[in-house]
This record gives structure tokens, C-alpha cells and sequence, in this order.
């Protein structure tokens, strides 16, 4: 099996491609790192994965929602990656197809671009924007470095994210405060936020819930990816 290296934002969203790849022999257990939202450590990672010998790369986690149909834990299998300067990038059809194919008897999957953006995307009307400028069903903050590295050096990508926050809902604060700039948890952060601003607590546990959906979608998926994308 080719090695992969997967590219994700937070330390939860790795450790759901550790634990799925781990019975894998070691040579063929995929290279993973996590970046926390910035798109230029996204692009480094994957170069620096292209000079380890990977045969391609994944961007993996979750997502937030821009297409209004799509709802917590739905399955987003990119057919492009939306770059803020306007550049497209396609990602592997045929692999993206097979993957979809498994999955989609278990649960629901869409393919359709993904954006990028370098900040987080977190109002109704900012979604709403973007989705109109950019007709990508998703955002996240990685993929558009990653498919820089893999125009770059002419390495195949896949993505696949699941989304966390809907087009209609707005993320709070004191959710966007839990997330460090290397992609971890950061609990304390997220308290503070709260007992400055309570009136926040209703949408984060809105969030929390969310995300859950989003990460049971993730957790259930990851195996197929390394049943598919023996590039």
C-alpha cells in the first residue's frame, strides 16, 4: 500500500487516522500533521510529506457548511478545492469516486468543491457570502494549502471532511478560543470566554453537539479511506 499524508487542523481529527490506520504495517501508516486553521503550516506539512516519499495527500476533519441542505455530520467528499484567489484545484476523481461509493450505503455523502479561507467563516451572512462567490459546498481552513503543495509538486489529493457547524448556524467565541494554533483543545480558554460572556453558553452547547455528530461521521469513515486510495 502507498503511503498517505494526511493534513488536518485539529490533534482530535489525527488521532481518528492514528487509530484507523494503526493495524496497518508500519511502512504503509500514513504521515499526519496538524496544523490548527493555518493554511500556510498546511502547505509545509505537504511538502515536507512529498519529500518523505508520500504518493498522496488528504485533507481530513471537519468542516463548516455552506451549502444550506447540508446538516451535522454529513460526509463532504471535495470534487475541487476553492482557493481565495480564485484558483481550483481538482482532487483524484477516481479514488474520490471509490471512496464515496463504500460510504455512501452507510451514510450520507456529498461531493461538491470545498473553500478555503484563512480565517475562520463563523456568521449566517458570512457563509451565505462565501457560498455565493465561491458555489463550495464547505469550508475549512486547510485544504487550500494543501492543494497549493499538491499543484506544486503534481501529487494527487483527496479531501474529506464532515461538517460541524451548518450554513444557519453562527459559531460563537467562546468555540472559536477552544482550538489552539496547534490544533489543540483548549478548555480553559473556552471557560473564560464564558464567564465574561454567559449568554454564549446555549450556542456553544449547540456547537459541542454538532461537532459530536461531526466526529462520529469522521471516526466511522476514516478506515475507508485506506481501503480506497492506494494511489
Amino acid at each position: 500500500m502507498s503511503r498517505l499524508g494526511f493534513i488536518t487542523g485539529m490533534a482530535v481529527e489525527a488521532a481518528l487516522i492514528s487509530k484507523a490506520s494503526c493495524s496497518l504495517p508500519e511502512v504503509s501508516r500514513p504521515l499526519i500533521a496538524v496544523v490548527g486553521g493555518d493554511s500556510n503550516k498546511a502547505e509545509n506539512a505537504a511538502r515536507h510529506f512529498a519529500d518523505a516519499g508520500v504518493a498522496g495527500l488528504v485533507s481530513f476533519g471537519i468542516a463548516g457548511g455552506l451549502d444550506p441542505s447540508l446538516q451535522p455530520g454529513d460526509i463532504v467528499l471535495a470534487g475541487s478545492i476553492w482557493s481565495p484567489d480564485g484558483t481550483i484545484t481538482p482532487t483524484h476523481a477516481e479514488r474520490r469516486k471509490s471512496v464515496a461509493g463504500e460510504l455512501s450505503a452507510t451514510m450520507k455523502v456529498n461531493q461538491g468543491a470545498i473553500a478555503g479561507s484563512d480565517f475562520a467563516v463563523t456568521s449566517v451572512a458570512a457563509k451565505a457570502k462565501l457560498y455565493e462567490r465561491s458555489g463550495a459546498i464547505a469550508v475549512d481552513m486547510e485544504s487550500h494549502g494543501v492543494a497549493r503543495a499538491a499543484r506544486a509538486l503534481k501529487l494527487p489529493i483527496i479531501v474529506m471532511r464532515s461538517i460541524a457547524d451548518p450554513a444557519s448556524r453562527s459559531i460563537p467565541e467562546a468555540a472559536l478560543v477552544g482550538i489552539g494554533p496547534n490544533g489543540e483543545r483548549r478548555p480553559f480558554a473556552v471557560f473564560g470566554q464564558l464567564i465574561k460572556k454567559p449568554y454564549q453558553f446555549g450556542a456553544l452547547i449547540r456547537v459541542a453537539r454538532d461537532s459530536n455528530r461531526a466526529f462520529k461521521s469522521l471516526r466511522k469513515a476514516a478506515p475507508i479511506i485506506f481501503l480506497h486510495l492506494a494511489f
